[in-house]
């Protein structure tokens, strides 16, 4: 799948600039998202440290295993190496993000 996408990214500037524009997106959008839940948890104390804490594992985790995926699938002649790390880094954001938002909705409501 990792060498269809390159592949793909190299047909023209325009599929580039499309996976480079999702990746900014999912990044930013998840980034707010996290910041957001954040505010709505509160100050840190005694049960929101646990709750930061949770999400913090929760996302190291994602990290290990996208690394794994990333570290074992790619070849390395492969073009597009920076666009695809950062790819990975914006899921793992995103699943804080997810995370965070569950854990939320599960302690506060």
């Amino acid at each position: 799948m990792i060498d269809l996408l390159n592949n793909w990214m190299s047909e023209s500037t325009q599929n580039f600039n499309i996976i480079v524009g999702i990746t900014a997106i999912l990044f930013l959008g998840s980034i707010i998202a996290l910041f957001i839940i954040r505010k709505k948890i509160g100050q840190p104390d005694e049960r929101t440290n646990a709750i930061y804490l949770k999400i913090i594992s929760c996302m190291f985790t994602t990290q290990i295993i996208m690394n794994a995926i990333f570290i074992s699938l790619v070849d390395r002649n492969i073009e597009y190496f920076r666009q695809f790390f950062i790819l990975f880094q914006g899921i793992v954001f995103l699943i804080g993000a997810i995370y965070a938002f569950g854990l939320y909705r599960k302690e506060f409501k």
